[in-house]
């Protein structure tokens, strides 16, 4: 008996070490065949699966699997189908290196028989964490994150703190009840990112003497980097101006500097050329990144505020086309909403917004989250509504005496007052309500200064908003940002019947404030606007108008008052529609006046046909002949069509020439 049991023992001993030299031997073949391998080529998947079947123990299989998806994740499963293969290589590389990664070295020479694990695992968690992230797992990226720094590698080169302090802020609205890694308040939990910074940075500065003699000073100095790249952002968000301008001037020399953050900030802080100097550099190093583009979406609001929502279209919707359904497809419509609203294509603002509603966003590489994301559709939904019944009132003057228009106005009465309830429940339910969405410019916000005007106006009466703007007026340390505030104020008081008051209000900016007459042309046109509204003479009145007109024509129609146009008519005589068309013109919220003395924009028009279809060719100059609005030519067949095509070209609202079929032709 004893000797079968040595016969026995003798055999499973040559079994266990032939399996050994085996394994021995496939994970030499595995380590030979990834050297030069690249992670996202498509080589990778089929060595993975060939790494895998050598041997399934090994990590290696199931980390070229892994990042080979994440490198090609672009939305909601892709990032799930990554899961899984991270997490086995992760748990086969700690089991079987174990000692790799937590020892200690003094010299390059101890180090580098560690170095291909230690990054491998760095790498792993890295993209773990990242899938996490933006599958909105926060409670998983900080268990990993904590997990992770339980092996105390010498060298923290992925930054595990900062990614802490990142996913705090991410989530600084919750509060412990939703995660427990958060504290109750944003105040609170920004403090407590910013502890996890600062302790980043004392932990590489406490090893850096050893470590700087390892990997260099620029390794070491970037791991700082990555802290003080964190640190900027939230002290932008808080508005500690002087602090993040610091960590951004210590990024400065550097080839990580952070464009888009440091254009966001010069935004906060109403410094619009810069802001727009940065997101185009931003934009021109971000080329290939599949996911959503702060600057891009940022690039569309300042051509907004500039006056030219056309460049913001065309550059978005060439996105809208390239992205396809991936990350950011839904915020660019978003951005192409907001375009096609301040050009006044009502139709095309809200077929891009339904896009996006439709969508399901995942919020990667931001701390945008689902809730900016509701409330700037919802914010948009509410002024399109609103615009929609001035829009009745100016394609037909007499609309009390329309059965139609009085049934449409009546529609959109009711979806705006349901949608600006919504909205008004969201922010109230919105921690952030005041300091993102009411605080103008803040770091955090996706909307405009003017969307929260016209969706909220009919509310600014309220004693909360007139106390909300007095404290920022006192408190808000951004010194072009006041006027805002002013002119909120000056807009509520307007609202209450206050004429006085708000003309004294304005009169203030108009007087003492810097305005930036090529990136402030959206607020030049609001003030003149509510000059017009406010005026005390007729005079005044239309002085204002036509200021409000030259400053930002799109958003005339929308505005309830009338404008007035000289009319120059040319026909040869070929088309037929010419009297239809102008007697048509003339049900429109649009006086035509004949005196040539008044000061007024002449459009000239001119009806020919080229044998086939009627054409009517118009444009619009001032009292000096500078043009306004650039010859435009209308073919048609259908003069209800022509003459509303008319109506709202003389005020620049004409279809933009784009490069892409992803964007249908607009009504208007």
């Amino acid at each position: 008996m004893l000797k079968k049991l040595h016969i026995f023992f003798c055999l499973f001993a040559i079994c266990n070490f032939a399996n050994a030299q085996s394994k021995e031997a496939a994970r030499y073949e595995i380590d030979v065949k990834r050297f030069d391998l690249d992670y996202d080529s498509r080589e990778a998947l089929i060595r993975s699966r060939e790494f895998i079947r050598l041997d399934s123990t090994y990590y290696v299989g199931y980390l070229y699997e892994g990042i080979f998806k994440y490198e090609r994740a672009a939305d909601y499963l892709g990032f799930k189908n990554c899961i899984a293969p991270l997490k086995k290589a992760i748990n086969l590389l700690e089991k079987d290196f174990s000692a790799k990664l937590s020892a200690r070295y003094n010299s390059l020479e101890e180090y580098t028989p560690l170095r291909i694990v230690q990054n491998d695992y760095q790498l792993l968690v890295f993209s773990l964490m990242e899938s996490y992230s933006n599958l909105e797992y926060p409670d998983s990226v900080i268990n990993l994150l904590e997990h992770y720094k339980s092996w105390d590698l010498q060298r923290d080169a992925l930054g595990a703190d900062n990614y802490i302090a990142w996913t705090i802020h991410r989530n600084r609205f919750y509060t412990k009840e939703k995660y427990g890694f958060l504290e109750n308040s944003i105040k609170e939990n920004d403090k407590k990112a910013l502890y996890y910074l600062h302790k980043s940075l004392a932990e590489t500065n406490r090893k850096a003497d050893l470590n700087e003699q390892i990997y260099s000073y620029l390794a070491i100095e970037g791991d700082r980097l990555s802290a003080y790249h964190y640190l900027a952002i939230i002290h932008d968000y808080e508005q500690n101006i002087d602090s993040a301008y610091y960590y951004f001037q210590k990024m400065i020399y550097y080839n990580i500097f952070p464009y888009n953050n440091y254009a966001i900030f010069c935004f906060v802080n109403g410094d619009f050329l810069n802001a727009d100097t940065y997101f185009r550099i931003s934009r021109s190093r971000e080329s290939g990144d599949k996911r959503l583009k702060e600057s891009e979406y940022y690039g569309g609001i300042i051509e907004v505020l500039k006056g030219n929502p056309v460049e913001g279209i065309k550059r978005t919707s060439e996105l809208v086309r390239e992205n396809g359904s991936s990350a950011g497809w839904g915020w660019y419509n978003i951005a192409l909403a907001r375009g096609f609203l301040y050009n006044g294509q009502l139709d095309n603002a809200e077929q891009h917004l339904k896009k996006a509603k439709n969508f399901k966003e995942l919020h990667i590489g931001t701390t945008w989250g689902q809730s900016h994301y509701d409330i700037s559709i919802k914010f948009l939904q509410t002024i399109i509504d609103k615009q929609r019944i001035a829009e009745q009132k100016f394609e037909n003057r007499k609309y009390w005496m329309s059965l139609k228009s009085l049934t449409n106005i009546a529609n959109s009465k009711i979806s705006f007052f349901f949608n600006q309830l919504v909205l008004l429940n969201q922010l109230a339910a919105n921690p952030e309500r005041e300091e993102v969405f009411f605080r103008v410019f803040a770091a955090e916000s996706t909307v405009t200064f003017d969307e929260i005007m016209l969706a909220l106006r009919d509310a600014f009466s309220n004693k909360y908003f007139v106390s909300l703007y007095q404290k920022f007026l006192n408190i808000d340390k951004r010194t072009y940002i006041k006027k805002y505030f002013k002119f909120y104020l000056a807009n509520i008081y307007a609202e209450r019947g206050d004429k006085e008051k708000a003309r004294h209000q304005i009169d203030k900016i108009e007087d003492i404030e810097y305005i930036d007459d090529e990136y402030e042309i959206l607020f030049l046109a609001r003030m003149y606007e509510l000059y017009a509204n406010i005026s005390d003479t007729k005079e005044k009145r239309r002085d204002n108008l036509l200021k409000f007109y030259y400053t930002y024509p799109q958003l005339v129609p929308y505005s309830g008052l009338q404008m007035s146009f000289r009319m120059e008519v040319s026909s040869n005589g070929t088309n037929k529609t010419e009297n239809i068309v102008l007697k048509k013109l003339q049900n429109y919220n649009i006086n035509i006046v004949e005196k040539k003395e008044i000061d007024v924009p002449k459009a000239k028009i001119s009806f020919t046909n080229d044998g086939k279809i009627d054409i009517l060719e118009f444009e619009v100059s001032d009292s000096s002949g500078k043009i306004l609005v650039p010859k435009t030519k209308i073919a048609y067949d259908d003069v209800d069509v022509a003459t509303r095509k008319l109506a709202y070209g003389l005020f620049k609202i004409i279809e933009p020439v784009l490069t892409t079929n992803s964007i249908k032709a607009p009504n208007n």
